[in-house]
C-alpha cells in the first residue's frame, strides 16, 4: 500500500512551478528528520491506496482538471519501498506532468521518462540531515530537473561552496534557493545572490503568503 497524508488540489508554492495549479499528494514518513521542517505531521497516514487506487484517483482528477500538473511530495514520496510503484503510475500516465519532490539522499532509478520533473533538496548543515546521493547529478537534466537549496544565515558560506562546485561541473543543472523560515530575510539572501555573481534563482514560500494562517491542506 501506498500511504499518504493528504491530498488536494492546490497553488504550487516553491520552485520551480511556483504559482502553478497542481494537485499536490503528500506521502507519509520519511527517512530524514530535518530541523526546519515545517510539515511535522508528515508521518500521518489518512490514506492508504494502491498503486492502482492511486492512478485511478489521479486519474480522475485530471480528467476534471486537465491543466493540472501533479506534485509529488512529503515526507519523501521517492522512499525506497515506493519508488517503483510510482514509477509505474507515471510510466503509465504519460500525458500527465509529475514533478517530484525528494530530499536528495535518495539514489533516483529512473531520469529517462519525460513526464517527470525532479526537484531535488541539497539539504544545509542547519537541516542536521546533510546528506546528498552526489550520482544523480550525473543523470539530472537540464529541461526537466533542479537543485533546490533552502538555508539560513549561517549556511551561506555552505552556500557558496555548494553553487560554485555545481558550476564548475554541472552547470546546466538550474539551481534555486529558499529562505528558512525566520532564519535569514530575503533582501539578505538576494544581496547574496548579487554580490556573489550566483547563476540562483530566489523562490519564496507563496503558498504561507497566501494562506498565512493555515499549514495543511495549502
Amino acid at each position: 500500500m501506498l500511504n499518504i497524508v493528504e491530498k488536494f488540489i492546490t497553488i504550487s508554492g516553491e520552485a520551480p512551478i511556483i504559482g502553478s495549479p497542481v494537485y499536490l499528494i503528500r506521502f507519509s514518513g520519511c527517512n530524514l528528520d530535518c530541523k526546519y521542517c515545517d510539515t511535522k505531521y508528515h508521518d500521518e497516514v489518512n490514506f492508504s491506496l494502491t498503486d492502482d487506487e492511486l492512478m485511478d484517483d489521479i486519474n480522475n482528477v485530471i480528467k476534471s482538471n486537465p491543466f493540472l500538473k501533479v506534485l509529488l511530495t512529503g515526507g519523501e514520496p521517492f522512499s525506497e519501498e515506493r519508488q517503483d510503484k510510482i514509477l509505474n503510475i507515471i510510466k503509465k500516465l504519460k500525458k500527465v506532468n509529475f514533478y517530484i519532490e525528494t530530499n536528495g539522499s535518495i539514489k533516483i532509478k529512473n531520469f529517462e521518462l519525460r513526464n517527470i520533473f525532479y526537484i531535488i533538496d541539497w539539504k544545509a548543515p542547519s537541516s542536521n540531515n546533510e546528506i546528498f546521493f552526489i550520482d544523480n547529478l550525473k543523470f539530472m537534466r537540464k529541461t526537466n530537473d533542479c537543485i533546490k537549496f533552502v538555508v539560513a544565515e549561517e549556511d551561506l558560506c555552505w552556500l557558496l561552496e555548494k553553487v560554485n562546485f555545481l558550476t564548475n561541473n554541472f552547470n546546466e543543472i538550474p539551481l534555486f534557493v529558499s529562505a528558512q523560515y525566520g532564519k535569514i530575510n530575503l533582501e539578505n539572501l538576494s544581496n547574496f545572490i548579487i554580490k556573489n555573481k550566483l547563476p540562483l534563482k530566489l523562490s519564496i514560500q507563496l503558498h504561507k503568503l497566501i494562506w498565512p494562517n493555515r499549514d495543511r491542506g495549502v
